[in-house]
């Protein structure tokens, strides 16, 4: 057996809507620190000011389609031993390999179900010549064909999210915003 490669970091980003990130979970292995993050997204109007021949050389204001983003929540855990150790064989790169390029499809006679509203987006980087990783997070397979990824995602908020009285109210739970 090969001698496990983990993830020195790992991202789960949840987009809603126009695909600017919701909320960003980050685990920092090293650090032992896994925190979590909720955006709000605002148009910035008016954005600019200008004059131009077809404005008579007057000032008006023109909408910007950028947005910027605010937190309205932020939240930092560090990992106790116990919880690092039930984690790393959940972050070990190797294992999320064979799903890098593979694409998710309804067709699968694993699949059971979908995320609706929100996607969520895997993002995985090692300290190894391993390049990073993304993975989509779209649908839900059968317990035998779970890909890694979703795994470790589900660990993390049924086991140390929805446990952490900090956290109510502001992550979607496990399952939200999808269907079967």
């Amino acid at each position: 057996m090969q001698k496990p490669i983990y993830f020195s970091k790992i991202e789960f980003i949840e987009t809603i809507g126009h695909g600017n990130p919701n909320s960003i979970i980050v685990l920092n292995i090293p650090a032992r620190e896994l925190s979590y993050q909720v955006y709000d997204w605002k148009h910035q109007y008016p954005a600019k000011w200008i004059s131009s021949g077809n404005t008579k050389f007057k000032p008006v204001p023109v909408k910007d389609a950028s947005y910027q983003a605010k937190i309205i929540f932020s939240c930092g855990i560090k990992l106790i031993e116990q919880q690092l150790e039930t984690l790393l064989p959940l972050c070990n790169a190797l294992d999320y390999e064979p799903f890098r390029n593979r694409k998710m499809g309804i067709d699968e006679k694993s699949y059971c179900g979908y995320r609706d509203e929100a996607q969520v987006h895997f993002r995985g980087i090692t300290d190894s010549p391993i390049p990073l990783l993304e993975l989509p997070m779209h649908y839900y397979y059968d317990e035998e064909h779970i890909w890694p990824s979703e795994r470790l995602y589900r660990y993390l908020i049924k086991n140390i999210f929805d446990k952490e009285k900090n956290m109510k109210g502001w992550y979607t739970p496990y399952g939200g915003f999808s269907l079967s």
